[in-house]
């Protein structure tokens, strides 16, 4: 089953049509919007729906969700004092060990 044609450019394919496919899945969610263009801010929306790249949305703004509250977190850097420098190889050494596991793989193993 072939649904789209384009020409490769680069690591995308580009299509003729003026329409995108994408136009195609008709919605004026924008919170469905902003979850299907890898959560783009309100204002990359905004400039795409002036460009008439979102044709389907009467209104951008959006509620901010749950994944981008998290994603903007900050990571709490590790404590460097206390921390006495080694002298031989493999004096210290870490490592993380998890299992046995009851979670089953994609393969099913």
């Amino acid at each position: 089953m072939t649904i789209a044609r384009g020409r490769k450019s680069g690591t995308l394919y580009k299509t003729k049509r003026a329409c995108h496919l994408i136009a195609v899945a008709m919605n004026e969610n924008p919170n469905l919007w902003h979850r299907r263009l890898g959560h783009m801010s309100e204002k990359g929306m905004r400039i795409m729906h002036s460009k008439g790249k979102l044709p389907s949305l009467r209104s951008i703004e959006f509620d901010m969700c749950e994944d981008c509250i998290l994603g903007k977190q900050k990571r709490v850097s590790f404590q460097r004092s206390g921390r006495i420098p080694k002298k031989e190889r493999l004096e210290l050494v870490h490592s993380d060990v998890w299992g046995p596991t009851t979670v089953s793989s994609i393969g099913g193993k």
